[in-house]
């Protein structure tokens, strides 16, 4: 016979064909069970495109994840389990000899709440891999809908690892094929933590070594009988836990059988969170869809460890070699964080959850937890390992979280509850107040803003620690009086005031004109521009003035990039654009820089660092939120954590905390509202702003003289305070609720905008509110197109503010650039440093010429009456 490559290839083509009659063979005598193929629905807030082969895709449930890339590699977890790495489908068809990669052909993905499906397309077949996590069962679930005009085989291959989540381990695991089931068990010697991997469909697969887990990866493969894939999907299934084999034996046949039910069961769970959390509709459908992915995601930080109970994680991420899935792991001083935002939408369950958790770790002295690993139960990890209680800033972040919490929901019960551990937290907190100046000690307490860096060298106290706690002693101030304990809210009072009063004084660096990062030991002060006063300026803690100053450096560019925030000025000495700790970017903190801007009202300076948290919600992990990126270009670092619920949650708490002025008070049946709204958007429109046991909704309409709001409540009993925003220099301010007009309302004016405060009652019957001035002028935000690998190169409003008759405004931008900014109102026709253009009497385009040198310049532009 001759050996030419058509007779080789001619071969390799019929034995690929008897391979299909063998795999055919065996997949015939095991029909059953099937799953009848049923609708998989789109969503309205799905986010579809191309494959980006190393970008990170989470599936996750409350007691599982599925950690991967949209070229469709995992692993695959079962808390406290990582039970595989690697899984991923090959393909193979009679005309090829190799197996197709999965990689190599996925071509498209589509994330939903409920599911995520990655689409696999080649010229001979299309198969969409549709994967998600039951809410609550522990395990995952497959389901490979294919598209063939011929028979071709799927091979199925991962390899185990079946060990807990780090720093637990166990030894003796092995794995085997089980025929009868049709699935890989994991296993170990005493048979007290099993695992199950297979498909009804399997025809066949490899074989294990006896006790020990292989090396190479475990396949078993799927023989695709073309005539039944009209009407059937193959499921893969996955289902792991502390429990006997036959349970899980029970649990893997279960979730085969109830998969369209587990489905429907996961996608009536998100469409319900969806329907009752908030929404808003802005002129940005990128903007509104972004915050319905946000309660998305703010839900699958909730995790029911099967040891440690139910509380929050802080993200998720592929763990790679290692057992450490991101920080899929309880963090305390995260789950305070974003309690503020799920406050805000309505996550309620969830953050009471997470108080609870936090409350059962709280160790005898009355601190906090700051990390708990999904395995803590496994190890001696609260005395034996250092991380459990290092951080400082986690317990008065928790008592800010319980405050938070009851302020929103009125849920004195859970107060009630959880009080004697709030005592406990307090007290613990004032010991570490040994200097008698009222502000907890980094020195004493533990970490705060900084973990590593020279940042952190010699800190006796930082701002963000700081912060924290002045915030925590106002809560002890109300709560307290609550628990009816006069004495203690008034101790705390008188905190409150000597704390609050040191924080302005003892941070605040005149001849630098901003607030310091932190004192040092010996008693001098740490000036490094930072970004960490943000946190205790989004809490109002700042004077007026001073925080001004301050929240106008952190406005450049310095600090301020297209893509959010640095955690340390480009200007300092330690400034590296790839440090953790010492100039990267990070959402979390880029969205308490926008709250405390929006704080101070200076929302031209707020609302880019939202639109650009929004952006990040596309470009990367499609509908979630990256740890940290460079402070030099619009990229995640590559130690980031994809799937970050801080950074999520601090994109939605400037957004409704800030750009809506949300403030709930359920125990007093109140809630203010102060809307700061681009002034460019002509409507807006928020619903399901829940308070107690209320809900309101507010239209906003625009014009260029005047707003009209229309508010509206589920219960009458709420009344909302409601602050206006109108220009600093508008006159003949008029106010009219429901077409009549008032006589008294209250002005307070202010050098940047000014509000018109009205109390509005009884709104079960929604109230109109028009507020409207003559002349004034307001300015349009920034918004920059970010570009992923692009530097930080747009225009910064760094300033905006009016007297004696004129608008100054300062604005920074790469030197020799032209920037056209927008005005609207009534403009004044002389201007320094400035060109208008296209004037009329509703605005004008203002050009602002960067002078020519090198790097950023700064302009101040007058405009004069």
């Amino acid at each position: 016979m001759l050996d030419t490559p058509g007779v080789r290839s001619a071969l390799a083509k019929m034995l690929v064909a008897v391979q299909f009659v063998m795999y055919l063979t065996g997949q015939l005598s095991a029909q059953s069970p099937v799953v009848p193929k049923f609708p998989i629905n789109s969503s309205a807030i799905e986010i579809r495109g191309d494959v980006r082969p190393q970008e990170y895709v989470g599936v996750t449930g409350h007691a599982s994840a599925w950690l991967g890339t949209e070229g469709g590699t995992a692993e695959l977890w079962v808390h406290p389990f990582k039970l595989a790495t690697d899984f991923s489908l090959n393909f193979q068809i009679p005309d090829y000899v190799d197996p197709i990669r999965g990689e190599d052909v996925a071509r498209t993905v589509i994330v939903r709440p409920e599911a995520t499906t990655i689409v696999y397309s080649h010229a001979t077949f299309t198969v969409k891999q549709h994967i998600f996590a039951p809410v609550n069962r522990p395990g995952l679930i497959v389901l490979l809908d294919v598209d063939t005009f011929r028979d071709m085989a799927i091979r199925v291959q991962f390899k185990p690892v079946f060990q807990y989540a780090w720093p637990a381990a166990f030894g003796g695991q092995y794995s085997f094929w089980n025929e009868d089931a049709k699935a890989f068990v994991l296993s170990e010697s005493r048979r007290e933590r099993n695992a199950m991997i297979g498909s009804p469909w399997t025809s066949s697969a490899t074989t294990q070594p006896a006790h020990a887990l292989s090396d190479a990866p475990n396949t078993f493969v799927i023989a695709v009988d073309a005539d039944r894939m009209d009407s059937e999907f193959i499921p893969i299934v996955v289902a792991a836990g502390q429990m006997p084999r036959d349970s899980i034996s029970a649990l893997y046949a279960e979730m085969l059988q109830n998969a369209r039910a587990l489905y429907e069961e996961k996608r009536d769970y998100m469409n319900q969170l969806l329907a009752t959390t908030v929404r808003i509709d802005s002129p940005d459908d990128e903007l509104d869809r972004a915050l319905q992915w946000a309660s998305v995601n703010l839900d699958e930080q909730l995790v029911c460890n099967p040891d440690l109970g139910c509380g929050l994680v802080a993200g998720w991420g592929m763990s790679k070699t290692s057992t450490r899935p991101g920080f899929g792991w309880f963090f305390g001083g995260d789950a305070a964080i974003n309690s503020f935002a799920m406050d805000a939408v309505g996550l309620w369950d969830q953050t009471a959850a997470g108080i609870r958790f936090l409350a059962r770790y709280q160790n005898e002295a009355g601190k906090i937890t700051h990390e708990i690993s999904q395995s803590a139960a496994h190890t001696p990890w609260f005395e034996e390992f250092p991380y459990a209680f290092i951080h400082a800033d986690t317990t008065p972040y928790w008592i800010v979280m319980v405050w938070r919490y009851w302020r929103a929901t009125g849920d004195t019960a859970l107060l009630r509850e959880v009080w004697p551990n709030v005592e406990r937290a307090y007290a613990w907190c004032l010991t570490h107040e040994t200097d008698y100046d009222g502000l907890m000690e980094n020195t004493t307490a533990g970490l705060g803003a900084i973990e590593v860096g020279g940042l952190s060298d010699r800190i006796h106290q930082d701002v963000y620690l700081a912060g924290v706690w002045v915030e925590a002693t106002r809560a002890m101030m109300e709560m307290a009086l609550a628990m009816d304990d006069a004495g203690l809210s008034q101790s705390a009072n008188r905190m409150y005031e000597v704390s609050g009063r040191n924080l302005n004084d003892m941070y605040w660096r005149e001849e630098d004109g901003h607030h310091a990062f932190g004192t040092y030991r010996d008693g001098s002060t740490n000036g490094t521009l930072t970004v960490w006063p943000a946190t205790a300026g989004s809490f109002g803690l700042f004077s007026k003035e001073r925080a001004d100053r301050t929240f106008t450096k952190l406005a450049t560019d310095s600090l301020s990039s297209d893509w959010g925030a640095r955690l340390l000025s480009t200007g300092s000495e330690m400034y590296d654009p790839m440090h953790y700790n010492n100039g990267a970017v990070w959402p979390f903190m880029t969205g308490f820089l926008s709250w405390a801007q929006y704080r101070y009202s200076r929302p031209w300076a707020g609302f880019p660092l939202v639109n650009a948290l929004k952006q990040i919600t596309y470009d990367w992990a499609r509908g979630r939120h990256v740890e940290l990126l460079s402070g030099d270009f619009y990229r995640p670092l590559d130690t980031s954590v994809p799937h970050q619920f801080f950074a999520t949650s601090m994109f939605v708490t400037p957004l409704i905390k800030g750009m809506l002025g949300w403030d709930p008070n359920a125990p007093e049946n109140r809630a203010s509202l102060a809307p700061q709204l681009p002034p460019d958007w002509e409507s807006f429109r928020v619903d399901r702003l829940r308070v107690g046991e209320g809900e309101i909704s507010m239209n906003i309409s625009q014009s260029v003289y005047s707003t009209t709001y229309r508010v509206e409540s589920t219960r009458d009993s709420i009344v909302v305070d409601l602050a206006a925003t109108v220009p600093a220099d508008a006159s003949d301010i008029a106010v009219s609720i429901d077409g009549t007009e008032m006589a008294d309302f209250v002005i307070n004016r202010g050098p940047h905008d000014s509000e018109v405060a009205v109390s509005l009652a009884h709104l079960s019957d929604a109230k109109t509110v028009e507020v409207s001035w003559t002349g004034g002028m307001r300015l349009a935000p920034n918004r920059i197109e970010l570009e992923p690998g692009q530097r930080s190169r747009g225009y910064r409003i760094a300033d905006k503010h009016y007297g004696n008759g004129e608008w100054k405004i300062t604005i920074e931008g790469e030197a020799g650039r032209t920037y056209e900014l927008e005005l609207i109102g009534k403009v004044p026709e002389n201007v320094t440093n400035g060109d208008l253009r296209a004037m009329t009497e509703d605005g004008a385009t203002l050009l602002v010429a960067m002078p020519n040198g090198l790097g950023r310049q700064t302009v101040e532009v007058t405009l004069h009456q």
